[in-house]
Parts: C-alpha cells; structure tokens; sequence
C-alpha cells in the first residue's frame, strides 16, 4: 500500500503570452513542490483559444521553448502540462509528463471537441488508440503516443477533456484493462450553466471504471474574449468524488490537493509502459480553493459574467467600463454586472491584489475601498430625448447612485433635430411617424454611440454594448447604435432570464452587501425602447411577440434544430390554452421572418460571452446565410 499526494491547478492563461503561462504554472508549482503528481489544464503552455495561430510550426516551436524551460524545474514529481506538438506534418493536443528534470512521454489527445464553440479538428489530428512512436524534442528521443507510466507498480494514464465524454469509447476503458490506477485529465471546458455536474459525474466515473484516482484539472477565466471556463477541478477515487475546487475565482490559479491510499499490486503485462524509480513524496497539505455547494443559475450568470467581464478589461488593458445606462434591463443588469466583477474581484484578490492586477490602471492605485474603484472603473451615462420617460432617468440615476459609477446626464434632443432637419432639406420634405417610423427611431438610438465612444475614449475604457440574445434573434436593435461596443456582455442570454435575474439581484444577490436595491425602480418597468412619442406607450412585446413564445421560437428552431412546422407543431402543444391557433402562426411568421432579414446583424455584433448551452454567434456556434429565401415559407399555411 502506497500513499502518493495529488494536486489538481487551475490557470488563468492567455493564448500566446510565452513568458505570462510559464511564469503562472511556475508560480502554482512553487507552492506544491512536495505533491508527487501535479496536474495541469489543457494546453495551458499555449494557451487554447489560440484559434488560426495553430495552422503554423510558430505555436507549438513556442510552447516546446516553454516547456523545456519548465522541466528544467520538475525535480521529484510528475508534472502534466498540455501543450500543441507537431509530428508528421499533423498538429496533434498533448500532454506532457515531466519528471526529474526530463520529458517522460507525450500523450496525444484521441477525441477532439468539434461542435458549439469547439473547432479543434481545424487545427488538430486525432491519435488513434494503441499507437506508440517518438518524437525528437531538443534533440532528444520523445516518447510519443498511448504510454502509460509505471512507479512502483502503480499506474498512471491520461485522458484530455473531449476523450472523457466519449461515454463508452472513452479511453479509461483500454487505460483500466492495462492495469492504470490514477487517470489525470487536463481540460479546458467551457462555461454554460449546469455544466460543471456533467464535468464532476464524468470524473466521478472515470474514478469508477480504472477502481482508483481520477484527477480533473480545468482552465479558468475568460481566455481569448468570448469562451469563460469555470475552472473546476475534481479529485476523485473509486466511484466517489473526494475534493472539488470553488468556481469563478479571480485568482491567477488555484489549487486542491489530496493524499491517496493506494495499492500497488497491478502487475499487468502491456505495451507501451514506461517505468520510472521514483520516492514518492513526504505529503505536506496546501490551503486550498474546496466547494462543494451547488450554485443556482442566477448565482452562476453573477459570477461568470463578472469574471468574464473583470478578465477581458485587465487583458485588453483597458480603464474600466463605460456604460450608457438607459434605465432600462438590459443596460442595468451590465451595470450590476461591473459592480460585482469589482466586489468579487476585492474578495478574492483583498484591494492590493485588485490594484496590482490592474497596475497598469494609474487611475486607481490611490483608491481606498472597492467604492472609490468603481467610481474610477465604471462611468455611465443617460442620453435623454423628448420620449425619455421620467421613471427611466429616475431608474438610471438610483442604480448609478448604488453602484457607485460616475454618472452623467446628457440631452441629445438638439442633435437629433440637426440631424433631421438636415435629411428633411436633403429630400425635400418632413419625417413623419406615419412614413419615417424605423428611420425616427434609430437616429435616435445611433447618435448617443459617438457619446458614449467619446467617454470611452476619453477614460481608455471599454464601451459595452447592451443587445441580448432574444433582440439579436430578430434583430431588434440599432446598428451602430444600442450594438455599439467593444464588448456584449449578455450577448448570449434571453431576455426573459434578464428580467429575471434582475429582480433576483435586487431581493437576494450573492449575499447581503452584495445585492442592489435600487434595481427595485427598473423592476417596476416594462421593457420599452422609448424611441416613440411617450403618448405611444411604446412596449417592446407590443413591438415583437411576448419573449417566453420568442424565446420558445428561437430554442426549438436553432438550439433544436428543428424545422418551421416543427416548430409551430410544438408553439402550439406549449401555448394552445393563451394565444389562438392564427395568433401562433403569426407569431412564428414573424420571427421567421425577422430572423432572416436580421443575419447581416448578428454578423456585426460586439463579441459577445459565451454562457447558455447555445448561442446565436455566427463566429463561434450558429451560420447561418446572410441572403437566403427565409424560413418563413417553410410554415404551414395560415390556419
């Protein structure tokens, strides 16, 4: 019986930055020097999302540079680290096993993740199960295939993220026929909600199928832009999960940590063991990042937008946030989105570790509290008009005030009548409401986007754009107006869920200093562009459809993949006993048709965050043809 100390690391890395990756998995290696086995995130040395970067030699001659720095390192451990190797001509995902100073053995990912956001099969070659070679690192013979490692008669195989979810194909089988006790998986698994469950049964079960230790190690933070991993990791041992790490934190990388009992008595006869002399370690614990509560789906959206939105202003460099704040639900939830990313941020990091993390953000290295942060970090503005209603401002101005931004209010009324006397002498004669709807309506939502860049400008800061996914379906939304930004946020969330999740944050939140009761002043409103004259009482479901049917529409159609008729087959089962039979159709005839009409938008969408377990981004999950004859052919006739 053997006793063998285990950690699982999540890493907060950035595609391409060399000497950043080395130094973060250096510095989570420093704290665990006495762990016998150390397990690291997929493609941790290169990072992953390094998209095209992949096609040429220049990413993975970068990541082998990284990695013989490292080794030099690893002393009496086996460290796994993952990293992109070239051989034969193909790019193939590895991980590589470091022990003593050496490079043990390269183990190529068998299933890639090639759906949703996921397009590893453009870049990389699957290995097939069973195939040994070598290849030349430095000058030196490599190991290079399915190998499993042999110390003391215990061992140690390697799955990579997709491989464990290939149920029955998964290589955990052939690893436990081949005698493996301790299967260690580096991930990077994206974000949506519910998934982590997934992640923690398939490393439960992995622990289950080899009789022995299961290890999961995830990335962590928002990577490259859209894509925020959780970073989750599991430690897990004969069917039970014994240790699992606490999501969303803000830190560089965490840790959880474990000592195993072992027994050494598998003596299998199979090819492609390498056997290694190696003492294992004097076990001495580390404070370590453990959770085990489950998080509802609001705790969830909180914390990875905060994160995603604090990880994408400190890696773009930018000085905060600037948000045109409407008093509407959308632009609310983003403003207590940004409150929260610096909240969270201050608990996990304490206020020195915020500034130093953003010390490149002169502006607020004299702050005193996470309030003087905000102030410095978040800047609102209300931009006014005639069809401005009191109750917005009034909603606007109270979560400014909570969530401490530097607030403006500006009128734009005299910009948009330049702006429309100047067409009205062009073409000769008045806009109407009656004839100029569309076109009355989008200036004004266009001219407050050179505002709002102004102030973005003007502070280095990141303007955030408001659209939602249940707009972006129909395309209801200003181009180069309320879509204006660098970043969208809630891109890739409905609006029923934010409207929701609003009313969550203003009664409860993540817990008493952290939740905001001026959201009580938006709650009270129906959503409304206020594009129209107020004596319209415009409403946006009167615009549109009721959002639940849009969002049932969108679900069955694009996340489903079903056809019209389908669709308004199952419109009808959900929502017969509310709307009649023709009000259905006309419902689906016009989403129908906005969608198509609407492609060449969400061709032009700020990137937006990945969270749902689908998305509308044509860049990273749904094509969908710019011209096309539509779907709305495709319904049955009118009843």
């Amino acid at each position: 019986m053997s006793f063998v100390s285990i950690a699982a690391v999540t890493l907060n890395q950035i595609p391409l930055d060399w000497d950043g990756n080395l130094l973060r998995i250096q510095k989570a290696l420093k704290e665990i020097e006495s762990h016998d086995i150390v397990n690291f995130p997929e493609l941790c040395l290169s990072g992953y999302g390094c998209e095209d970067q992949f096609l040429g030699t220049f990413v993975s001659e970068k990541s082998i540079e990284s990695l013989l720095k490292l080794k030099e390192q690893v002393q009496n451990q086996l460290v796994l680290v993952g990293l992109p190797i070239w051989w034969k001509g193909k790019l193939f995902n590895a991980t590589a096993i470091l022990f003593q100073k050496e490079i043990l053995a390269l183990i190529p990912k068998q299933f890639l993740a090639n759906d949703g956001v996921h397009y590893e099969a453009r870049w990389f070659t699957p290995w097939p199960s069973g195939i040994r070679d070598f290849v030349d690192l430095g000058g030196t013979s490599v190991p290079f295939g399915d190998y499993v490692v042999d110390f003391s008669g215990i061992r140690l195989g390697i799955e990579i993220c997709q491989d464990a979810w290939e149920e029955e194909n998964r290589p955990a089988y052939q690893l436990a026929k081949r005698g493996v006790q301790i299967v260690c998986n580096g991930s990077a698994s994206h974000f949506s909600f519910g998934k982590n469950s997934i992640r923690r049964e398939i490393s439960r079960k992995g622990s289950e199928i080899v009789q022995g230790i299961y290890v999961f190690s995830n990335l962590l933070g928002n990577e490259s832009g859209r894509t925020i991993f959780d970073g989750d990791a599991y430690l897990c041992q004969n069917g039970r999960v014994l240790k699992e790490m606490r999501r969303f934190s803000f830190q560089e990388f965490a840790i959880i940590s474990q000592q195993f009992q072992i027994s050494s008595s598998y003596n299998l006869e199979c090819d492609g063991v390498l056997s290694i002399d190696f003492n294992l370690n004097k076990f001495s614990p580390v404070e370590t990042n453990t959770d085990t509560e489950e998080l509802q789906k609001q705790e969830e959206f909180a914390k990875v937008i905060a994160l995603g939105l604090w990880d994408y202003m400190r890696k773009s460099y930018s000085n905060g946030w600037v948000l045109s704040l409407s008093g509407g639900a959308d632009s609310s939830a983003i403003a207590s989105l940004c409150y929260l990313a610096i909240k969270l941020a201050e608990r996990d990091l304490g206020l020195d570790g915020l500034k130093k993390s953003l010390g490149y953000f002169t502006g607020i290295q004299t702050c005193q509290n996470t309030n003087e942060v905000l102030q410095k970090a978040l800047t609102t503005v209300y931009q006014g008009t005639k069809n401005s209603s009191a109750n917005t401002r009034n909603s606007a101005k109270q979560l400014a005030a909570n969530v401490g931004s530097t607030h403006f209010e500006i009128e734009i009324d005299e910009i948009v009548a330049q702006y429309r006397m100047l067409i009205e002498s062009a073409i000769g004669r008045e806009l109407t409401w009656q004839q100029d709807d569309i076109t009355l309506q989008n200036v004004q939502a266009r001219v407050r986007a050179p505002s709002a860049w102004m102030l973005a400008n003007i502070q280095n800061g990141l303007l955030l754009a408001t659209s939602n996914r249940s707009e972006a379906s129909v395309g209801y939304a200003t181009m180069d107006g309320d879509t204006s930004g660098s970043i969208s946020p809630i891109a890739g969330i409905d609006k029923s869920f934010i409207r929701e999740w609003l009313k969550w944050m203003e009664k409860e939140g993540l817990g008493l200093d952290l939740k905001l009761p001026s959201l009580k002043f938006v709650n009270a409103l129906e959503p409304s562009a206020e594009l129209r004259p107020l004596d319209t009482k415009q409403v946006d479901e009167e615009d549109l459809m009721p959002y639940p049917i849009l969002n049932f529409i969108e679900k069955s159609a694009f996340r489903n993949k079903n056809s019209p008729e389908i669709v308004f087959d199952e419109l009808k089962v959900a929502y017969s006993d509310k709307f009649s039979v023709t009000k259905l159709w006309e419902f689906a005839d016009r989403y129908f048709k906005l969608w198509s009409r609407n492609q060449w938008k969400r061709e032009r969408y700020a990137p937006g965050f990945h969270v749902d377990d689908y998305s509308l981004d044509p860049k990273s999950w749904l094509r969908f043809p710019i011209l096309s004859a539509g779907l709305a052919k495709d319904l049955p006739q009118k009843p």
